[in-house]
């Protein structure tokens, strides 16, 4: 995450052991950021469809993902490939997609990401503090233009995964 790190976001949450000075400041950077990042956005609204622009620009409240939960992520050079025979899978010639799906926190729509010709992914599991292990809601999401032909999406739950 370029612009919302679970650092900023737990300081202006008041999550951490802070002053209420140091939580006044930590609001006002968090404030000075969304609006760093919703200028970023119209860097990636050209590379986007239609619909993924109004998401990012838009999608909170009811219409967004805070609080929702991750259901799958799959990564791999075949996700849709069905060995029936009809189509050889053809090795080093797949691109690699990842296929996101989150419900939302009122578990009555799925998003589901698809990205195409990922060049890297990077997790980081931290458990909750829950009876079971979870990654817990999802907190906050961004997607940013690292250059010219490489967009990258983050996701920040919570528990700081």
């Amino acid at each position: 995450m370029k612009y919302f790190t679970y650092d900023l976001i737990a300081a202006a949450n008041d999550w951490i052991e802070q002053t209420e000075q140091a939580r006044l400041t930590a609001e006002q950077r968090f404030l000075n950021t969304v609006k760093d990042y919703r200028r970023s956005l119209f860097e990636v609204k050209p590379r986007i469809s239609t619909t993924a622009w109004e998401f990012f620009d838009s999608g909170n409240g009811p219409s967004g993902l805070h609080d929702g939960r991750l259901a799958s992520l799959s990564i791999g050079d075949g996700l849709d490939y069905q060995p029936d025979g009809t189509a050889a899978f053809r090795i080093n010639h797949q691109r690699t997609v990842a296929r996101i799906v989150f419900l939302s926190h009122e578990q009555d729509v799925i998003y589901t990401f698809e990205l195409q010709g990922v060049n890297s992914m990077r997790t980081d599991l931290v458990r909750s503090e829950a009876p079971n292990w979870c990654l817990g809601d999802l907190f906050t999401y961004e997607i940013i233009a690292i250059d010219a032909h490489l967009l990258q999406l983050g996701f920040l739950f919570a528990t700081g995964s």
